[in-house]
């Protein structure tokens, strides 16, 4: 962005006197927009066009006019575009003014047509960009106008800092975030670095008309809300800073030298962005010029809408800031405490909590998360008594002549103002003004304040703060110069108070400032600087504050009235005086802790600096006599300082010498005092020294102490006579203590202790530690050596010091100590010996001697010279063995059988667990036994021993054993080391594991018998073992790779051993290679294939059992070929038999390459064999023929047959002719006419050339072929006609069952009615009631006249071929299991739940046709019915029709479930709550299971996964939310969650069309459901016995029309041609039928004629 910046050009201003004049005749409106007076010019429309080259145009339209078409309006713009093109030197792109121009506004509204002006406000500028087709202008000239009215011009701000410059920016930002709604987004974020300050705020954002006034100088965009800061409420937080209409403007040049402002509104999709130079500014001024700037529209960035996600922000960017390497800590304590209440504040919350009103950051941190601040601090040190509050309002008395105000300004005649005062006592002898000023300037504030000149008033105007609104008093809380003894304690306590004029949290001091209004344009009353740093100087009301309590009131001198009140009651001065006093001494007597003068002339010390001291104050006055409580206390008085008068004076009395008494400050200042001692042991040469250099007083405290004075009000500093300090400087002589002396086993037996330290420096270590361990302490009379005075009193004191012992271990001496015992005790006697210092250490967690190492003993004095006594004792482990262990954990104590063991270390240890080194190689022998009995052998091992002696190494332990599978699933066993003869040492718990896979059996046996090609291999188990023969361990996984196999899952590939050490694969695999072939099945381990099973498919072959003939004449047929398939013994395989439960279609084809063969056409196997009919000889060829016969499923299966083709010879008749295809017999031969006639091309004729012979001959073949055709039409029809009687008594057989499966039936349903619905889930009947009800739907017509139907008889009309082709409405098809299912699933599918289902789009004409127009025809299909039944269908409605929907390939379970993996997310892992998809939950309705595509599909593929797809099914919707990484087609979770496909997340809804539900007893128990199976499989069965019925008796009737036929041929002809049959040879036995009535008889059961 930086690279589009441009500078800021200065224009001369146009018609300069005029415009002073207009402007001098500006009036403040209501809205605060400045307007023109009703008596200058008339109002006018102005629009700010903005051209696609950059240019800016800015037209004028007087307010009469209404309308403006866009035609006008650009050329309007054209004509000023004319004018701004002459005065721009640089060139610029054309703009297209002949193309089809359009406007556009801020919110991307285009207008075409026309624009109506009334709709605008007049005299308010409106942004337009003109569009022409090209691309728009990135940056536009002279688009903003930040010429500043020249009266404001006067009262520029003065110079400010830093963060004054930066909080009138924030000013801003926070006046627009509180606007914002609660629910709304409230952030002020600061960035400060030395190339970039950047402010972003998440308020309403800036239109064109504001943003343009942001950058102009007197064009406040706040102005209408300052009145809303009037008045109100305490905590007052009301951010209307803005008075003047440039602090931000002018606060962005004073930071840094260009300013980039960008903005957007939740209305508008533009960002408006406006440029401002400091350069161009500085060089633009002056009365003659105009400051008109580039601006610029984009559209907003990703992390500016994160930011602000109420579509609104306002972002200000400062670019080479002046000030560099800003300390941001102190930059944010300083913010803090300017915004403290919007940051942090009780009183607005109801509960009395701590909230936050906005949000601010700076640099990413939030201001009150963050420690520091003048108004922390100061609360850390205020103490918890009550405040004083006082309630202010101030009124302007317009009698008095002194009120005046600043030029510009406006005044408001009235204001507010809360008070609160609080305390600041001594703490601890110190002022707690002292503590705040001292933190503050060690966080780097500049103060250069000190306890005297310390400012107690601070200001806050609207919560926030003026930071040179500091002042040292308010007249009623100084005390100072009054005169009395009284006014002493007041003088000291006023000091004390502080007071904040402004809003923070209630444990600060605060001072709220707010006013009421009364004119439109009043501003708060407590006007500020134009800076905002201070109150206005003539401020009234700010005059009046700071005179509140003065003897004159402010009425007469300044002319304000004001009212007090505290706590509601009205104050005059002299009862708030006197309130104050009283709370100020109450406040003194309460928390503060003083001292009084001292009583002599004080030397005083400046620039006092003792760091041992600790005394914060340069200036001390060091007294030789103070008067505490009417008693005198004196340099060189003996006193006694009792126990625990203060710290460091906790165990004994202490007697000193008092020395001085230190004061701090001047006389009349408040501070801490001290008592200065020098203790008795303390020679008066190490005492405190007080002298004096050249005239300069300095103090050194040397071995002298400090002691608060308190020590004396609290009757713990006693006065001390001669003879008792004579008597403690004896007995302090005594006390020199001169060594410390361990008593050993001899004495402390002398004194009647049993126990005592060890004589010897080194012991075995023992569970007998010393009880007593006996000290005394010797004077320096002492002699060592001397057993005569070992025990002597004098030589053992008896004073009472105190001794400590403390115990330290360390293991071999290596540095690294622990202490296990510390303890202090005070002198005992035993047998009248004193001074003995008997400790016993009781160490429970590390008794003494008993753990190997360095016990090491240190006996100190307290407080005293006396050289510490130190003892070491070294422990060694004891000899004697009391158990073995491991020396090492082993990382896991996991064996696998047949590999090395990891190496074991084995240690002996004592008693007290201390190892044992050993000696020598021990011997040793290694067991593993295990739970049940079962021994492993322990191939091998190798012991040996560390170089350090300490632990045993067991290496190449190997375990080897075939016994694993008894000790399955735990593999639990004990790695034991014994010794030679028996006896256990060491128990390891281990678990042993079988080892790597090296062979499988397969089961079954059999298995060969089932590698069928095309079958699924229902039985198939692998059982994997080991190297010694034990199976594999549960869970672990193996590799499988297979030959001539395919698997039905796709996670094949990898299978995890069972808990029998198998894998079982039945169902799992199907076979794929073909009769003959090899298959293959490799187990692998780790990635490599171990073992590889091979079977060989038992060989199949295809051949015939008919005679086929070597020559055929072309056009006949090759009839009744029987083909069959045997195995390798020449068996019928009676398995290919062509049944649909079969599982697999056992048909055969024929094929030919050379000749057109319908192969459609199959052929079903029957036990085996299948029988081809006829097979067509091509009439078109002579010679070879050959066709193929194979197996429809198995190529591999397949027969080629192959004959020789003739062509007929013709016959030509001399006396007789045969039937033409028109007639019905054969005519005699005329004899006049020799020539023959053609003959019948469905019989094979010879022609001879010798007379009556030859034609009779050729009658009796016709003859002939006509029987044997009349007898394969009766052994046909006696086939169909057994064919239709064996099915009849089938379809009888089945009625009769179903008939009492459906008694058994409608019992259950009658008996479980109140199990099959619970109270609230929905029937099927119940559904469709809900769906009659919805008439004007197209699903309750299609249920309508499926009612009807189920009456009707007839279906051959129009309306049952309608209903034949509809399957029924998608909420009736399915049922759901559980209620919560059936809703969300119903809510998921919305109105396709009433879609009607159909076959085929086919058939969807059959519902609706239309007219020409396109309008449905209502008299016809559905909307006929519709009609009939009083019913109409509205609106559109969904038709789903199955045979057209791409059906779902995926492989189903048993249960008829699609196979569909499961969802992952990107760990791999499947999400948390997945509970299915939801096209597998949903159940296909019982009427509906047979339902079936002409391709085989049912409604779960087709229907269903239509509807749903991968529809994924979750508990929760936190579930379906963490999961959606890895949803596709959407999900669903049981609470009521939907998430669409499209990523839309949708919450709960409600229908009354839902799918039925069939709970858990009709589904899950053990007896209906056989009688439901075998109902629906009975009425199947039936279903296709009709079937075939009809079938069989269609074929029969086709026959018999054939046979009547070929019967009326033979007749006709046997009739006509007897004569010549008669007399020249036998009649055969059909035709001597014939001559009365022709009567074939045919082998069968048929018998055609009565």
């Amino acid at each position: 962005m930086d690279g589009d910046r441009h500078l800021l050009t200065p224009q001369k201003r146009l018609n300069e006197t005029s415009d002073v004049e207009r402007f001098k005749r500006r009036t403040p409106d209501s809205l605060g927009v400045i307007s023109q007076d009703v008596s200058g010019p008339r109002r006018v429309y102005k629009l700010k066009i903005l051209l696609p080259n950059g240019i800016t145009v800015l037209l004028k339209i007087p307010e009469g006019t209404e309308r403006i078409s866009v035609e006008e309006l650009a050329g309007r713009v054209r004509n000023e575009y004319a004018k701004a093109v002459q005065k721009t030197s640089s060139p610029k792109k054309q703009v297209n003014w002949n193309t089809q121009l359009c406007f556009l506004d801020d919110s991307d509204h285009v207008f075409r047509n026309s624009l109506t002006l009334t709709k605008l406000e007049p005299n308010r500028v409106y942004n337009l960009r003109l569009h022409d087709g090209s691309q728009p202008a990135k940056i536009y000239e002279n688009m903003w106008d930040l010429t500043p009215d020249t009266e404001l011009l006067k009262e520029l701000p003065e110079e400010y800092t830093f963060e004054t410059a930066l909080a009138d920016i924030i000013d801003n930002s926070l006046q627009a975030v509180w606007s914002n709604g609660e629910q709304e987004k409230r952030l002020i974020s600061v960035e400060v670095s030395d190339d970039r300050i950047s402010i972003i705020d998440t308020g309403p954002g800036m239109d064109s008309l504001s943003i343009e006034k942001w950058g102009k100088m007197g064009a406040s965009l706040h102005r209408a809300s300052k009145g809303q800061a009037i008045g109100g409420k305490p905590p007052y937080l009301k951010p209307a800073f803005g008075m003047f209409g440039y602090g931000g403007f002018v606060a962005s040049m004073h930071l840094g030298r260009h300013t980039e402002v960008s903005s957007k509104t939740k209305d508008s999709k533009k960002v408006y962005m406006l440029r401002l130079e400091r350069e161009a500014l500085v060089s633009g001024s002056g009365s003659k010029r105009t400051w008109r700037t580039y601006g610029s529209l984009r559209d907003p960035m990703k992390d500016e809408l994160q930011l602000a996600p109420g579509g609104s922000f306002t972002k200000i960017d400062i670019f080479e800031p002046k000030k560099k390497n800003i300390d941001i800590r102190q930059l944010k304590c300083k913010l803090k405490d300017i915004y403290f209440p919007y940051i942090q504040c009780d009183e607005l919350s109801k509960k009395g909590r701590t909230i936050m009103p906005i949000e601010f950051q700076v640099n990413g941190d939030n201001l009150a998360e963050i420690p520091g601040g003048e108004v922390a601090i100061t609360n850390l040190n205020t103490c918890n008594g009550p405040e004083f509050v006082l309630q202010l309002r101030f009124q302007l008395n317009h009698d008095n002549d002194t009120i005046t105000s600043s030029p510009g300004a406006r005044s408001s005649e009235e204001a507010n103002a809360r008070l609160k005062c609080y305390y600041l006592p001594v703490k601890e002898g110190k002022e707690s003004i002292q503590n705040i000023l001292e933190t503050l300037k060690e966080e780097g504030y500049g103060y250069t304040e000190d306890f005297g000149s310390f400012s107690h008033v601070s200001c806050r105007r609207l919560g926030r703060l003026l930071p040179d609104a500091r002042w040292a008093w308010l007249p009623f809380m100084d005390f100072r110069q009054r005169p009395g003894h009284r006014t002493q304690v007041l003088k000291r306590s006023c000091m004390r108070v502080k007071c904040f004029i402004g809003i923070s949290n209630l444990l600060f001091i605060s001072f709220i400032i707010c006013t009421s209004f009364h004119y439109h344009y009043t501003d708060a009353g407590f006007n500020p600087t134009p800076s905002k740093t201070d109150f206005a100087h003539q401020n009234p009301f700010a005059n009046a504050l700071k005179t509140l309590g003065t003897k004159q009131p402010p009425e007469k001198e300044i002319g304000v009235h004001i009212d007090i009140r505290r706590d509601g009651k009205p104050l005059t001065l002299l009862q708030l005086d006197k309130q104050y006093q009283q709370w100020l001494v109450q406040m003194h007597e309460k928390y503060d802790e003083e001292v009084d003068c001292g009583i002599d002339e004080p030397v005083f010390i400046v620039k006092f600096s003792n760091k041992e001291l600790n005394i914060a104050n340069n200036v001390v006055r060091v007294h030789k006599a103070v008067m505490r409580k009417g008693k005198s206390w004196d340099s060189g008085q003996k006193i006694k300082i009792l126990k625990g008068a203060c710290a460091g004076f906790h165990k004994t009395n202490i007697y000193a010498t008092l020395e001085y008494i230190i004061l701090e400050g001047f006389q009349g200042d408040a501070g801490e005092a001290w008592i200065i001692c020098r203790r008795i042991e303390v020679s008066e040469e190490d005492g405190c020294l007080l002298e004096s250099a050249n005239g300069n007083p300095t103090f050194d405290l040397r071995k002298s102490e400090l002691v608060p004075i308190n020590v004396i009000d609290s009757g713990k500093c006693l006065a001390v006579d001669g003879s008792e300090w004579d008597n403690q400087l004896k007995k302090q002589y005594q006390k020199c203590p001169s060594s410390i002396q361990i008593l050993n086993r001899r004495q402390s037996l002398k004194l009647g202790i049993d126990s005592s330290l060890p004589d010897a420096d080194k012991v075995h270590a023992s569970h007998v530690s010393p009880c007593d361990i006996v000290a005394v302490i010797r004077p320096a009379t002492y002699k060592s050596g001397i057993a005569c005075e070992e025990l002597d009193q004098k030589y053992v004191m008896k004073d009472n010091f105190e001794m400590s012992l403390s115990v330290t271990f360390s293991e071999n001496g290596n540095g690294n100590e622990s202490n296990i015992y510390s303890g202090r005790v005070t002198p005992s006697s035993r047998k009248d010996l004193h001074g003995l210092y008997i400790f016993q250490p009781k160490c429970n967690s590390h008794p003494l001697f008993q753990k190997a190492g360095i016990y090491k003993f240190t006996f100190s004095i307290r407080d005293s010279s006396c050289e510490k006594r130190v003892v070491k004792v070294k422990v060694e482990a004891s000899r004697e063995v009391h158990k073995w262990a491991l020396a090492k954990k082993l990382p896991d104590y996991n064996v696998t059988v047949g590999r090395c063991f990891q190496p074991i270390f084995v240690a002996m240890f004592d008693a007290y667990s201390n190892q044992i080194p050993f000696l020598k190689v021990p011997e040793v022998v290694v067991k593993v036994e295990c739970n049940k009995g079962v021994n492993l052998k322990v191939h091998k091992w190798s012991p040996s021993i560390s170089s350090d002696m300490s632990p045993l190494i067991l290496k190449d332990l190997v375990i080897g054993s075939s016994n694993l599978d008894n000790i399955r699933p735990s593999y639990d066993a004990t790695l034991m080391l014994c010794r030679p003869d028996g006896s256990h040492m060491l128990e390891i718990p281990i678990k042993v594991f079988p080892g790597s896979l090296t062979r499988v059996t397969v089961q079954p046996e059999n298995f060969e018998k089932q590698l069928i090609p095309g079958h699924t291999i229902k039985e198939l188990t692998l059982e994997l073992f080991d190297a010694f023969g034990n199976h594999l361990r549960e869970k672990e996984k193996v590799q499988l790779s297979m030959n001539g196999f395919t698997s039905l899952e796709k996670s094949f590939s990898s299978k995890k051993v069972d808990a029998d050490g198998c894998v079982d694969l039945g169902g799992l695999l199907k076979v794929t290679a073909g009769y003959g072939k090899k298959v293959s099945l490799s187990v692998g381990s780790d990635g490599q294939p171990v073992i590889m099973k091979e079977w060989q498919i038992e060989e199949r072959q295809l051949r015939t059992v008919s005679m086929i003939p070597e020559t055929c004449f072309a056009g006949s047929y090759l009839e009744n070929l029987e083909f069959e398939v045997v195995d390798s013994k020449g068996d019928v395989d009676v398995n290919f038999h062509d049944e649909d439960t079969s599982g697999q279609s056992h048909t055969l084809v024929i094929k030919s390459q050379s000749h057109n063969v319908d192969e459609s056409v199959k052929y079903g196997f029957r036990e085996g064999r299948c029988i081809v009919r006829a097979v067509p000889v091509p009439s078109e060829i002579v010679g070879d023929f050959s066709f193929v016969v194979a197996h429809a499923c198995h190529p591999d299966l397949k027969l080629t047959i192959k004959v020789h083709v003739e062509m007929p010879p013709l016959i030509e008749p001399l006396n007789a002719k045969h039937l033409s295809p028109d007639e019905t017999i054969f005519p005699l031969m005329d004899s006049n006419n020799p020539t023959p006639t053609p003959t019948d091309c469905t019989s094979v004729q010879h022609i001879y050339a010798d007379g009556i012979e030859t034609e009779l001959e050729s009658i009796l073949v016709f003859q002939r072929d006509l029987e044997n055709e009349l007898i394969d039409f009766g052994m046909r029809i006696g086939k169909h006609e057994e064919n239709i009687k064996l099915l009849e008594y089938q379809q009888r057989g089945i009625e009769s069952q179903l008939l009492e499966l459906n008694v058994s039936r409608y019992h259950y349903q009658s008996c479980s009615s109140t199990r099959k619905y619970k109270y609230g889930s929905p029937g099927k009947d119940e559904i469709t009631e809900k769906i009659e009800c919805k008439t004007e739907t197209a699903a309750a017509v299609v249920i309508k006249l499926f009612k009807m139907m189920s009456e009707m008889q007839d279906e051959e009309d129009c309306f049952g071929t309608l209903m034949g082709r509809i399957i029924g409405v998608v909420a009736l098809v399915g049922t759901a299991p559980t209620l919560n299912l059936s809703r969300i699933f119903a809510e998921y599918l919305g109105d396709e739940m009433l879609a009607v289902v159909c076959k085929s789009y086919e058939h969807v004409i059959l519902l609706e046709t239309y007219e020409e127009n396109g309008k449905v025809n209502r008299a016809h299909a559905l909307h006929m019915f519709a009609s009939e039944l009083g019913q109409s269908i509205n609106g559109r409605y969904g038709v789903i029709c199955i045979e057209d929907i791409r059906a779902c390939e995926a492989e189903k379970d048993v249960e008829g479930k699609l196979l569909l993996p499961d969802p992952t997310l990107p760990d791999g892992t499947t999400p948390k709550g997945f509970l299915g998809y939801a096209v597998n939950m949903i159940d296909i309705d019982v009427d509906y299971l047979n339902t079936r595509t002409e391709s085989g599909y049912g409604l779960r593929e087709t229907l269903f996964y239509r509807l749903f797809g991968e529809t994924q099914v979750y508990e929760t919707r936190e579930d379906m939310r963490r999961a959606i990484s890895s949803i596709k087609d959407g999900a669903v979770s049981l609470d009521g969650g939907i998430l669409r496909g499209n990523g839309v997340m949708e919450g709960e809804g409600k229908g009354d069309i839902i799918f039925p539900v069939a709970v858990g007893a009709m589904r899950n128990e053990a007896a209906s459901p056989r009688v439901m199976k075998r109902y629906n499989e009975l009425k199947l069965k039936l279903k296709r016995t009709v079937e075939e019925l009809v079938t069989e008796n269609k074929s029969l009737e086709k026959l018999k029309k054939k046979y009547k036929k070929r019967r009326d041929v033979y007749a006709n002809y046997f009739t006509r041609n007897q004569p010549i049959i008669t007399t020249t040879t036998d009649v055969s036995p059909i035709s001597s039928c014939l001559e009365e009535k022709p009567v074939v008889v045919v082998p069968g059961s048929y018998t055609p004629f009565s």
